[in-house]
This record gives C-alpha cells, sequence and structure tokens, in this order.
C-alpha cells in the first residue's frame, strides 16, 4: 500500500468514476484501475462495487477512505513541516558550551537568532568542555563548543575563534607598570584561581607545569564574577577571559595585564563524527561567527 494507490483510491471513491479519477490525478483510466486494484489484491477485499455507470464504496471501501484520509492529510502536514523547519519556522536547537561562552560571548548571539527564528526552540546546556563532549557523544546537545584539542576519536572538531586569556589586576599594582609580563612576573604574586576540576583550571595548571612555575595561590573560587570581584578589592591577581572583564576594564575597576608566554586558547566545533548540522545550527553558527568577527579572533567553520 502506497500513498498513490491511497490517491488513486480516493479520488475514485470522490468522483464515483474510475474515468473522472484518472482526470483529476492526470493519468490514464488503466493506470487508477490498477492502483485501486493492487489495493484489493493486498488488502484481500472488494473495495468497490459497480452500479450502472458508477462505482460506490463497499463497506471496507468506506473503512479505508476514512483511513486513507487521515493518512493523506498527515503526509501533507508532514511536508509543511518538514519545509518550515527548513525555513527555520519551527524546531528545536540544542547547543553545549561552557559557563564562560555562555555568559560572555553567546548572549548577543542567542538575541539575534531568537528575534530573527522565534518558532526554533534554543536549549543552552552550560558545562566544563570534557561534560559538552559527553553530551555531544549522548545526543544530549546537537553540537558543542569546547576547548580544543579534544582527546576523543569519536567527535570531529572545527576551530571557530581564540579566546585570550589575560592576567587581571588592581588598577594600582605593580604589573600595571611592566611593558612586558611573564608568567613568571605573575606567579611572583598571590594569585585568586578556579576550582579544581575547571578546564580553565585545568589549562592553568598545566601551563605552570610545563613552565616549570608555581602560583602562590591566595583562594579558590566557583566563578569568574567572584574572582572579578576579589581583584578590585586587591586580594589577588587572576587569569581569566579577557571577553569576561571588557565592562570592568573600561569602568577603570580593574587593569588589564597581557602575558607574552602564555598561550592562547582555541575554541572549536564539536559534533559527532557522523553526524551533520541541522539548518538551525548552521545559521545560529553564521551568526556566531559574525559576532566573533567583530570581537574576537576568528576562524572558521567548514561548510558552514
Amino acid at each position: 500500500m502506497d500513498i498513490d494507490q491511497m490517491r488513486g483510491f480516493l479520488e475514485t471513491a470522490r468522483e464515483k468514476s474510475f474515468t473522472k479519477a484518472a482526470g483529476k490525478l492526470f493519468l490514464t483510466q488503466p493506470a487508477v484501475s490498477l492502483q485501486v486494484k493492487a489495493l484489493e489484491t493486498e488488502l484481500e477485499t472488494r473495495l468497490f462495487e459497480r452500479r450502472g455507470k458508477q462505482v460506490l464504496l463497499t463497506d471496507a471501501g468506506r473503512l479505508l477512505y476514512e483511513r486513507s484520509e487521515e493518512v493523506l492529510d498527515l503526509v501533507a502536514r508532514i511536508h509543511q513541516d518538514i519545509a518550515s523547519l527548513g525555513e527555520l519556522k519551527t524546531g528545536q536547537l540544542r547547543v553545549g558550551t561552557s559557563d564562560t561562552n555562555c555568559a560572555y560571548i553567546l548572549p548577543p548571539v542567542v538575541k539575534e537568532f531568537r528575534e530573527a527564528y522565534p518558532g526554533v526552540e534554543l536549549r543552552l546546556t552550560d558545562r566544563m568542555s570534557a561534560e559538552v563532549v559527553r553530551l555531544v557523544l549522548e545526543g544530549g546537545v546537537d553540537f558543542g563548543l569546547a576547548t580544543l584539542p579534544v582527546a576523543e576519536s569519536r567527535v570531529k572538531t572545527d576551530f571557530l575563534f581564540v579566546r585570550d586569556d589575560v592576567v587581571i589586576c588592581p588598577v594600582d599594582h605593580p604589573l600595571t607598570h611592566l611593558k612586558d609580563v611573564s608568567l613568571q612576573q605573575v606567579t611572583d604574586y598571590p594569585m585568586l584561581m578556579l576550582e579544581q576540576g575547571s578546564t580553565s583550571r585545568a589549562l592553568l595548571d598545566r601551563v605552570l607545569h610545563e613552565a616549570g612555575l608555581t602560583a602562590q595561590v591566595a583562594m579558590e573560587l566557583g566563578s569568574i564574577e567572584v574572582m572579578k570581584r576579589f581583584v578590585e578589592i586587591g586580594l589577588g591577581v587572576a587569569l581569566v577571559p579577557e571577553v569576561a572583564v571588557r565592562e570592568e576594564v573600561l569602568a577603570d575597576k580593574i587593569a588589564v595585564v597581557r602575558v607574552g608566554d602564555l598561550p592562547a586558547r582555541e575554541v572549536g566545533l564539536v559534533q559527532r563524527r557522523n553526524g551533520h548540522l541541522s539548518r538551525a545550527a548552521e545559521v545560529f553558527l553564521e551568526y556566531l561567527e559574525v559576532h566573533v568577527a567583530t570581537n574576537l579572533s576568528v576562524g572558521g567553520v567548514n561548510g558552514v
């Protein structure tokens, strides 16, 4: 039983004639007769009986007529829904990303996307990079934004942008008077650090270890926002994403010090190796690229 057979059957029932049904469907009369015959063979029952020049539905035919109308209505709705997805009139997009990206990079992107496509349900899940990768693998998100490189062969990654980290300190701190600042000079001062377990903390610990340096950990804190407040009142210096402190720097609440030997952090798109991006995901990433092109060091996404 297929859709064309149902259409031939329905039109015959409406017109009470194979010939008239064929004309409506732009088919030959034998073609429509064969469609109905195929249905009768599959269902093992007669669907029409002849009365003079007309063909009328049997009891089985009337039942099939009702069900066929329901099926064809559903098929039409499916086509409409698929078209709406392509036009982003509806649908869902699930994105996994870190707290930093979620708080300081994505808000304007999310705002513009939702204003342009209000029918698309956008869900953001903020997790550490390793957790984002796990969500991608488990299908919990459509794609993720994570720190590169990603040590997981079951996903594929594409470089998106560079997120620079900087040292922040009070505006009158000695580091602000130095022309070229090294990571070793930063470790001469008490440091405020994120708690163990965060991606940023793991990266900083690795950089310090590779440089043979040990930080003077004044405090371990749970968020960048808390670190910024504590830096303002002189409780230490901290390493944070530059994008997270722009407002405070403009307001002269804290100072930014660039560290010459501090590696830049690359952020990339993470998706399942055999997966593909939906149209909604492609458009969202286009909005993201436009934003980072004017605010950060930007790369590119293959195929977007």
